[in-house]
């Protein structure tokens, strides 16, 4: 299998540091996260009123999420 190499700043290696599992490589991690975050798309509609609330909160959390990351970067 083919690797690369890819440069990170040190919070986000210190984060997947934190994250990391006993026995388990960066590689490991991140394609743990990426998956994590996709089991949770074939629960929605399941719970009517309760679900577009979790959704719509869901939703919100990542915008803002993304808008902090993207002051971050600006910071830099």
């Amino acid at each position: 299998m083919a690797s690369k190499t890819i440069m990170i700043q040190e919070e986000t290696y210190n984060k997947l540091l934190y994250l990391k599992r006993e026995n388990e490589s960066f590689n490991d991690v991140i394609i743990r996260l990426i998956y994590q975050k996709q089991e949770f798309k074939p629960y929605f509609g399941l719970f009517s009123e309760e679900g577009d609330k979790i959704e719509i909160a869901i939703e919100e959390a990542q915008k803002a999420n993304d808008l902090a990351d993207l002051e971050r970067k600006e910071e830099f």
